[in-house]
């Protein structure tokens, strides 16, 4: 049983290196915690894999967070495919579990993944701007802790898989934490305080409406003990607080191909959700579309007309620009004379290529 005595007496870094080292494959990070389970200490496990080729402005980072009796290696081995150019790090649970709520670890994971955060914008071939977050099942209930508790502007993205957002997490129109760690006993596990996500993170959720394990539709889940939000209204409710002043979208979505997966897009997809059927899992579309989802997002790029930051300026950026045509978007008003025009469209078309 989870109690308010289950409370952090160290959480730290091992042997913090200076900005100027670099993340290599065989870079070895230790963050070492102890609790009440574990009074003499216990270090996470940590894998992680580290790309051939930097890509401009230095790595994106991939945490992945895996679900209840997992290990890492399963996301990581899924992922590589579909995030090239990115750094995987993936970090194992106590017994194999996050602590949410009821789950048989009480270990410290918020204040881990901060930990792991701070160290990982350290490396001087880390693009510090750059630290994504995918957490699958129990990992995407510690990926949407992390969404709303972790105050690091470096966390641009956050992907939770086949879990949504929860009531503990959020109810009465306000996201919520702990004080300080879950209680199980305590009403709504102890999240109990209000607080604001940073509103600066783009958000992807993949759920199913045949899932047998969270429900789709909302309510009590046996397998956590705890209920959730319906998956269509999580996603909205990520949205409003990052500004969408519109209805929720409760249709069919739009069909991603053939596949059998259906989106839902706020705000120009900073906010996404994917509808699909594949029970408490997900299919190689939904998977590529999550490498794309990521690896389009702005990496670290200087370069004029690049709005995707891919270090490129090419057929999307030429979209962005089109869809903004005859408005005062700051972003690609190039010249800054208070309207999109033929003179921006001339920058880009001028700056067309890679960024030099």
């Amino acid at each position: 049983m989870k109690t308010l005595l289950n409370t952090i007496v160290m959480l730290g870094i091992l042997t913090a290196p200076a900005r100027a080292q670099t993340l290599t494959q065989d870079t070895v990070i230790e963050i070492t915690a102890t609790w009440t389970q574990q009074p003499d200490g216990w270090t996470y496990p940590i894998s992680i894999d580290v790309p051939d080729v930097m890509p401009k402005g230095g790595f994106p980072v991939c945490i992945l967070l895996h679900g209840a009796n997992n290990e890492p290696e399963g996301l990581m081995n899924s992922m590589r495919e579909h995030l090239p150019n990115h750094v995987l790090v993936g970090p194992s649970g106590y017994l194999q579990h996050w602590n949410i709520c009821n789950e048989p670890s009480d270990a410290p994971d918020v204040e881990m993944i901060e930990e792991l955060v701070n160290r990982l914008q350290t490396f001087e071939n880390i693009n510090p701007d750059a630290i994504r977050l995918i957490g699958s099942s129990n990992g995407a209930a510690l990926a949407n802790r992390v969404f709303i508790e972790n105050r690091n502007q470096g966390i641009d993205a956050v992907v939770t898989v086949i879990s949504q957002l929860s009531e503990i997490q959020f109810r009465n129109d306000s996201y919520r934490k702990p004080a300080d760690q879950p209680v199980e006993e305590a009403p709504f596990c102890g999240y109990l305080e209000s607080t604001d996500p940073l509103t600066t993170r783009r958000y992807l959720n993949i759920c199913n409406v045949n899932d047998g394990t969270i429900p789709y539709e909302g309510g009590y889940a046996p397998v956590s003990g705890i209920s959730y939000l319906e998956a269509r209204i999580a996603a909205y409710q990520v949205a409003r607080k990052k500004g969408f002043d519109g209805s929720p979208d409760l249709s069919d979505g739009e069909q991603l191909g053939d596949a059998n997966v259906w989106k839902y897009s706020y705000l120009n997809d900073t906010v996404i959700h994917l509808r699909g059927f594949e029970d408490h899992g997900w299919n190689p579309e939904m998977r590529a579309f999550t490498g794309t989802f990521l690896s389009t997002w702005p990496v670290e790029s200087n370069c004029t007309g690049d709005f995707d930051g891919d270090g490129e300026v090419g057929g999307a950026d030429l979209a962005t620009l089109l869809s903004a045509w005859n408005s005062n978007d700051a972003e690609t008003d190039l010249d800054g004379n208070g309207i999109v025009e033929g003179a921006d469209l001339a920058i880009v078309l001028g700056k067309w290529g890679l960024c030099r």
